[in-house]
């Protein structure tokens, strides 16, 4: 998953190759993400991997790092197949 997450961020997020040298901590939002990149980053990881983000994950915070965007990818994959 992260290695398509993080193809999917250096794709869209405007970050370019930068991404797969950053920490699964680090801020991208700090590194340059801006709102307008997160949302094409948002509709290519629904086209990757099936899912929608609910309204109430559509926050600062789900597109802050890329741990969090893996552990909503998760939450919301594993609770689709329940």
């Amino acid at each position: 998953m992260e290695t398509q997450v993080r193809a999917i961020l250096q794709e869209r997020s405007g970050l370019g190759e930068a991404v797969q040298g950053i920490g699964i901590h680090e801020s991208l939002w700090l590194l340059g993400m801006t709102s307008l990149a997160s949302v094409e980053v948002m509709l290519a990881l629904e086209a990757a991997f099936g899912f929608e983000f609910p309204e109430s994950r559509l926050r600062h915070a789900t597109f802050a790092t890329i741990f969090n965007i893996m552990r909503c990818i998760r939450e919301l994959t594993e609770s689709s197949v329940r």
